[in-house]
């Protein structure tokens, strides 16, 4: 048994970031974006790698664009960054692809739009998570690896809270109304069996890997959307992009030093029921 230490009380210093170097992928995002900012403000230099660029006022947030469908992308993406901070230690695995006819219904879903959808959320989280580890094994880093699922990547979707609504209001655009396709519920399905062969394989290297499951996120989706949703759960509400902070910076930091192979659910209650 290891002896503790007088700094296992100090609570700064278990969720500093100082010193750390961290990668989201999918970064430009709300939820990137907010991620970026706690962990930033704890102390870490955050490397976004996204398709799309934002405007980011803080120089230890660094937009870099990548292609999580091409390895290459990926790879010249995390030599460049390598090159430049020597050792990276955490990376978070944030991407989500919504392509053309994304919301179509299972019966005609086009395996074209599946296709793209799990080289994207799944795929790339396989080639990104490759090259990661042999980069913490080469530099004998105790990496850290946190992917990001959804509530139905751990239960099945309700499709009756998404009944009667319209493709025009649909927020996230297209000719079909706002739902939970096949897609998504099997990649991010598939992100937890990932994160578990991690955790399992990579642990005797001293490499952590863990995932996060946000519930829901209000994003002025449809009103008729919201009111049975919220009515699924416990606290009343959807989430908040911030109410994610918190979540993301103990699983970065030294906070959650010995957990791997976990799934830490923040969804209001949602599965609870």
């Amino acid at each position: 048994m290891t002896k503790s230490k007088k700094n296992n009380f100090d609570y700064k210093k278990i969720f500093s970031m100082k010193n750390k170097k961290v990668l989201i992928f999918g970064g430009t995002g709300n939820l990137g974006l907010n991620f970026s900012q706690i962990l930033s403000n704890a102390g870490a230099k955050v490397y976004l790698l996204d398709k799309n660029k934002k405007k980011i006022n803080n120089e230890n947030i660094i937009f870099q664009k990548c292609n999580v469908d091409l390895k290459k992308s990926i790879s010249n993406n995390l030599k460049k960054i390598i090159k430049k901070e020597k050792k990276l230690d955490v990376l978070i695995y944030n991407v989500y692809s919504k392509p053309k006819n994304y919301y179509q219904v299972f019966e005609e879903y086009n395996l074209n739009t599946w296709e793209k959808v799990l080289k994207t959320n799944l795929t790339g989280a396989f080639l990104s998570c490759q090259l990661m580890i042999n980069h913490f094994k080469k530099k004998k880093i105790s990496g850290n690896i946190i992917i990001v699922l959804s509530t139905y990547g751990i239960v099945g979707p309700d499709l009756s809270i998404y009944e009667n609504l319209t493709n025009k209001r649909n927020i996230y655009g297209g000719k079909y109304s706002l739902t939970t396709p096949v897609s998504y519920t099997s990649t991010k399905s598939g992100l937890l069996g990932l994160m578990k062969y991690l955790a399992t394989t990579c642990g005797k290297f001293g490499i952590r890997a863990n995932s996060l499951t946000p519930g829901g996120i209000y994003d002025f989706q449809e009103k008729k959307f919201v009111k049975k949703y919220i009515k699924k759960v416990p606290l009343g509400r959807m989430a908040n992009w911030s109410d994610y902070n918190g979540s993301i910076l103990f699983l970065a930091s030294d906070a959650s030093k010995y957990m791997s192979g976990s799934n830490l659910v923040i969804d209001g209650g949602w599965t609870a029921w």
